[in-house]
């Protein structure tokens, strides 16, 4: 326990004596601390060495006085490290003392001239060890001084040196061989440091690079990829090697001008740069063919300049992080997305609401307006057939707001999906002889003809009564109000599998290829309604769509301007099993040309066309 704290006080004085720039700088502290160690060691012999040299050698010459002096440089050096905590300062004052050692031993001490060698060996030795680039120059003025002071000297033997000056020598020898092995000692401490500083620093870079999800790559100034820092380029799949020429070509060939600018801007002295990159991550291959496709994700390369460590074309060294921004942009996408979805579902608010506002406005200003003619003795007809037509007026104007309601009602129902299908099993038949019954009065009101056509394989269905009912009304009821005096509207159904096909055909007005992919929109009217001022709400084939969405459904539709219209509505023949998602039907329309089908047409191939449709 003892030594543990006498080790403990001996660092806490070395780190007293550390100057307080390279705290916190391991390697550093490591060169501080063997600097001063061994120049503590050598002033420390040289202070020991005064008593034994007076002992066996009496009064100092001033000779020796000057050699003291000089011998206590290294101790200099080190209250120069500590105050100023400049390493390259403190060097060059011991080295220069070494050389100011030797010199003075060769000029005031004859015969000890293999002292003075040994001197510049050691500033030599020292010189060697510097890190530093102006060692190179040190090292240079050490060996032309040696050159020039070892050319005349006239060396004694090391045998005869030890026999004539033996305390001499081991006093000045020991403090030098010490030195050495501080040096030395010192050197190995320096190097361990920066192994576990680099090896620490490479943990914390795979951690962050890990946590961040970053891939840092140093770069030359021509793009190419000198090292891969971390180990992040796994997080991506990126399991090739990335050296060299590898990752650029990795770059999207749109991508590889802005990034060759942003390194440019980096080799010219630009603080930081960036540029978005597509890199290959991998490749997708195509199930229904040999064709392999290339799979690119987004990256945001940030670019700076590498700090310069000395080494030769570090300042043109570029270090490029790469982080993964392919999440992001789809956020982005999908956020931008919803937004506009959002400003669609409000404008269709906004639409819904005025379109609900007009059509209910309608008729209750009839019904407000000629029941108060009724009630008024003044202004009410006296005659029997007038105050019929006026209730009749009152009548269907309250019939057309309850199919507003209604039409309404129900498709709040649908949309909100609150609407629940009664299944059961009926033939779809006898339902379509009924509603045709129901719109027949219209029809020869019309003057339209209406037709039916059934398929004689055509059996029962399972699927919910009421709905049906409502599906070929609407379809029916349009037909009929599109269609003018004179012309034909047909009823076909037939079975194509597991489904049937419910056609209603007329060879009315038609509609403009511009409308027809706002068809099921609810409120939405076709232009040719509003040029024949057609009574209506737009929620009729909304209803629809909604009715066969809750079926597992589909519609297509044909139609072309003064070419006629044919719907084609297609269910399953058990839609317990069709799989429904209970959302609106999927509509296909199909602009036609020329004139509407014939009768023969219509029956024969529509439902093989609505087929290929659906």
């Amino acid at each position: 326990m003892s030594s543990i704290a006498e080790d403990s006080h001996d660092q806490s004085c070395l780190d007293a004596a550390l100057h307080e720039r390279v705290a916190g700088r391991p390697v550093e502290e490591a060169r501080h601390r063997a600097f001063i160690i061994a120049r503590l060691v050598v002033a420390a012999c040289v202070l020991l060495s005064a008593p034994l040299f007076l002992f066996f050698h009496g009064a100092p010459a001033t000779s020796d006085c000057v050699l003291f002096l000089l011998a206590q440089i290294p101790l200099a050096s080190v209250i120069v490290l500590s105050r100023a905590g400049d390493l390259r300062i403190a060097r060059s004052l011991s080295i220069g003392g070494w050389l100011a050692m030797a010199t003075a031993i060769h000029a005031l001490t004859p015969g000890y001239d293999a002292f003075s060698i040994a001197l510049l060996l050691v500033a030599l030795v020292e010189a060697a060890l510097t890190p530093d680039v102006g060692a190179v120059i040190v090292i240079e003025v050490v060996a032309i001084a040696a050159l020039a002071l070892t050319a005349g000297l006239n060396l004694q033997a090391p045998r005869e040196l030890l026999t004539e000056h033996a305390t001499t020598t081991i006093l000045l020898g020991a403090p030098l061989f010490l030195y050495i092995a501080a040096l030395v000692f010192g050197a190995v401490r320096v190097e361990r440091a920066r192994a576990r500083a680099e090896a620490r620093n490479d943990r914390d870079l795979m951690l962050l690079t890990g946590a961040v999800g970053d891939i840092l790559l140093h770069l030359d100034r021509a793009g190419f990829v000198n090292a891969v820092l971390g180990d992040g380029r796994h997080v991506f799949d990126l399991k090739r090697d990335l050296i060299g020429r590898e990752f650029f070509q990795r770059i999207h060939v749109a991508d590889r001008p802005s990034f060759l600018k942003a390194v440019s801007d980096v080799v010219d002295g630009k603080a930081v740069a960036t540029a978005a990159v597509r890199v290959q991550v991998g490749v997708a291959r195509k199930a229904a063919s040999e064709f392999v496709a290339p799979v690119f994700n987004s990256f945001e390369a940030r670019l700076r300049r590498a700090q310069s460590h000395g080494e030769e074309g570090a300042a043109e060294a570029v270090l490029c992080a790469l982080r993964d921004v392919n999440a992001t942009l789809e956020a982005d996408i999908a956020l931008a997305a919803a937004h506009a979805a959002a400003e669609r579902a409000a404008t269709s608010n906004v639409r819904l609401l005025a379109n609900v506002s007009h059509e209910l406005r309608t008729p209750l200003n009839a019904i407000i307006g000629f029941s108060q003619m009724l009630a008024t003795d003044e202004i009410a007809p006296s005659e029997p057939a007038k105050q019929r037509e006026y209730a009749s007026i009152i009548s269907d104007s309250g019939h057309h707001l309850l199919e507003i309601v209604n039409s309404i009602l129900d498709m709040s129902k649908i949309e909100s999906g609150a609407m629940e299908i009664a299944v059961e099993s009926f033939a779809l038949r006898t339902l379509a002889d009924q509603c045709c019954d129901m719109m027949q009065l219209k029809a020869d009101q019309s003057g339209v003809t209406l037709a039916r056509e059934y398929d004689e394989n055509l059996g029962e269905i399972v699927a919910d009564k009421r709905g049906c009912r409502q599906v070929l009304i609407n379809l029916l009821s349009n037909a009929l109000k599109f269609t003018s005096r004179g012309g034909t509207v047909k009823l076909l159904l037939q079975p194509v599998g597991n489904h049937v096909v419910i056609t209603v055909a007329d060879d009315g007005a038609g509609i403009a290829a511009g409308d027809l992919a706002r068809l099921g929109d609810p409120f939405f009217q076709a232009r040719a309604s509003i040029e024949r001022g057609a009574e209506g709400t737009g929620l009729g084939l909304s209803v629809v769509r909604g009715l066969v969405g809750l079926h597992g459904g589909s519609i297509a539709i044909e139609s072309g301007p003064q070419a006629g219209t044919t719907v084609s509505v297609q269910l399953p023949l058990d839609c317990r099993n069709s799989g429904a998602t209970g959302g609106p039907a999927r509509i296909a329309t199909i602009a036609r040309l020329g004139a509407p089908p014939s009768a023969a047409v219509v029956v024969g191939v529509e439902p093989a066309t609505v087929k290929k449709i659906a």
